[in-house]
């Protein structure tokens, strides 16, 4: 995960995505025959795969350096393994009521986008963790914390049938050391700054209003910074309830 974009509610994810099933029309031994216990395509040797798709991707591509980055393992059982390497801009809906108190739940949901469940259903595979993240991945999220991962199932039913769908959630918690230091604390001291008026003489009028208007015009611009990096939401958030404390 390289970037979680709160303005636009989206996230950025680099994933290997495995896909395995079985298609006895690839068998080609049986045990101990003697033939390698897997064959491996190249792009150019296609075989029917299924037609997977990501349900909230905004946008996504494969990687193609050195080589594409796609492996075809047929296995002489007629077990195939698919594997490819894909970065995904992911839609996230995102709650601010607490920010930066926050906890998000961002999905990544894929399915079958033509096959029904009568043709294709997708399992988690059994054993090992479905999902495994690569060590070091909550220091490329400056701002959160990846809390947990969860898997579970999302089967859709349209006026067309009904869909197979996996889902898996992260729990991203909001690391709160930036607002402490850069909106909290500044805050406070603009605060504590203005009371300075109630000891200057009271005939210094230009003097005391000064000092009034200096420190609100700082937090208006202070506010405007906030939520300059967020959408336009229609309920109040806890940073909100800050500021209007200061004001």
């Amino acid at each position: 995960m390289s970037n979680v974009d709160e303005a636009n509610m989206a996230y950025d994810i680099q994933i290997t995505f495995r896909e395995q099933w079985n298609d006895s029309r690839l068998a080609y031994g049986k045990p101990n025959d003697g033939l390698p216990s897997f064959i491996i395509l190249n792009k150019e040797q296609d075989i029917w795969r299924p037609d997977t798709f990501f349900a909230n991707e905004k946008s996504s591509h494969r990687h193609e350096i050195d080589r594409p980055n796609i492996l075809i393992r047929i296995h002489k059982d007629g077990q195939v393994l698919y594997s490819v390497r894909i970065s995904l801009t992911l839609s996230c809906p995102m709650n601010f009521q607490y920010y930066p108190l926050d906890v998000q739940n961002c999905l990544l949901d894929f399915a079958s986008y033509a096959y029904t469940t009568e043709d294709i259903e997708y399992r988690w595979k059994d054993g090992l963790d479905p999902v495994q993240i690569k060590a070091g991945v909550t220091a490329s999220l400056p701002q959160f914390f990846l809390k947990n991962l969860l898997t579970d199932t999302c089967t859709s039913v349209t006026n067309t049938g009904s869909y197979s769908c996996l889902r898996t959630m992260l729990k991203l918690t909001r690391l709160f050391g930036y607002h402490l230091f850069h909106v909290y604390l500044p805050g406070a001291m603009l605060v504590i700054i203005s009371w300075v008026s109630f000891w200057l003489d009271p005939s210094a009028v230009l003097g005391r209003v000064t000092l009034g208007v200096a420190t609100l015009l700082t937090m208006v611009i202070q506010s405007g910074n906030v939520n300059n990096r967020l959408p336009l939401v229609s309920y109040i958030k806890a940073i909100d309830v800050w500021i209007g404390s200061i004001f």
